[in-house]
């Protein structure tokens, strides 16, 4: 049983209400006596009860994620597992925005933002991403003096508190390690990496592209020297309608048939499209995330394998650690929290379906 905050005061031999305001953080209590009673807490192991500090409280916690659109199962999924944990803290007097915001359009997310402030946020997550002018909301969430992390992928300036996500760098170390074992006892051994057309965010280096594509060719020059590996890129972009086309006009296009070809990015459900339209490709395919189409491509043999992120993981966690956070009443320490990648196959390809069906009945319960 863990000690109460009665048995404190009177261990102590101090008052009930003296006690009561160090742990609901209300009321004058001087420097020396707080210490005393937090030390002493803390050796007696003492845990706070939630309810009676909710009572107290009483103010509704607001919290708001800020998302991209595209690609829209990907969000969906980080949408999925916000709600889940949205669903559990809203017991506990805590509201969680899911805000998606269309490419490019900076003003339409300073616009959404201020509009969440102006309502009394509490705390944010952000993905970071070149498709905005971040510096400009960062700095707004600055200068409301609101507590905030990142998730999916760090901010390079490590501003805010902290992020929840996985290293795009390891996703493709990954690939590259699966690559290695199917080809290493082969004679002729060839990869071939397919990326979106050079650009500006080519170059920058938080583009998980260029981070995946960075830790796949630093593990086949380390540990599989042997392997030729090139680079073919489409020029393409989400929600274009030529997609599908020019998917299957580059798998046509492909004369020597690689033994591995690796996807980059996300154009999952095109490439999808095509691998359960045409035998084009003798190929082992790998790509990064994961839709249902994608189970569909494991499930038939189109697809060799999946680099998955959990984005589900990532959506709750998220939330759960702005609550911690808002919930903390000493100085707040920065949260790195890093999620491991998973490789699926035909094999293992029923950990996805079982996985999301576990997330949907603890949404259910």
């Amino acid at each position: 049983m863990s000690i109460t905050q009665k048995e404190i005061a009177n261990d102590l031999g101090i008052s009930f209400i003296t006690v009561s305001r160090v742990f609901n953080n209300s009321g004058y209590v001087s420097a020396a006596l707080r210490k005393r009673i937090l030390d002493y807490a803390e050796k007696s192991n003492y845990i706070p009860h939630r309810a009676s500090q909710i009572l107290v409280r009483k103010k509704i916690q607001k919290i708001a994620l800020f998302t991209a659109i595209q690609p829209d199962f990907f969000w969906q999924d980080i949408e999925k597992g916000a709600l889940i944990a949205a669903d559990y803290l809203k017991s506990l007097n805590y509201e969680v925005h899911f805000i998606k915001i269309p490419s490019y359009d900076t003003e339409k997310y300073c616009n959404l933002l201020k509009n969440e402030i102006k309502n009394g946020l509490d705390a944010a997550a952000f993905v970071y991403l070149n498709l905005f002018d971040m510096d400009k909301i960062i700095k707004l969430v600055e200068k409301a003096n609101i507590p905030f992390i990142f998730f999916n992928i760090d901010d390079p300036l490590k501003r805010g508190l902290g992020y929840v996500g996985t290293n795009t760098n390891e996703g493709g170390r990954l690939a590259a390690n699966f690559t290695g074992k199917i080809l290493e006892s082969k004679s002729e051994r060839e990869v071939l990496i397919v990326h979106k057309s050079p650009g500006k965010n080519q170059i920058n280096l938080s583009n998980p592209d260029v981070q995946r594509l960075k830790g796949f060719l630093s593990v086949i020059e380390e540990q599989y020297p042997l392997i030729y590996r090139s680079i073919n890129y489409i020029d393409t972009y989400f929600n274009d309608p030529k997609i599908e086309q020019k998917f299957a006009s580059f798998l046509k296009e492909v004369k020597k048939k690689p033994d591995v070809i690796y996807m980059l990015s996300s154009h999952c459900t095109q490439l999808h499209n095509i691998l359960k339209k045409y035998e084009c490709q003798k190929s082992v395919i790998i790509q990064h995330d994961i839709d249902d189409e994608a189970v569909e491509c494991l499930e038939k043999g189109k697809l060799g394998a999946v680099v998955y992120q959990d984005p589900i993981l990532q959506g709750y966690t998220a939330v759960r650690i702005l609550e911690k956070i808002l919930d903390q009443k000493n100085p707040i320490s920065r949260r790195e929290i890093m999620i491991s990648h998973s490789l699926i196959l035909k094999e293992n390809v029923s950990y996805i379906t079982n996985h999301s069906l576990l997330w949907e009945s603890n949404m259910n319960l």
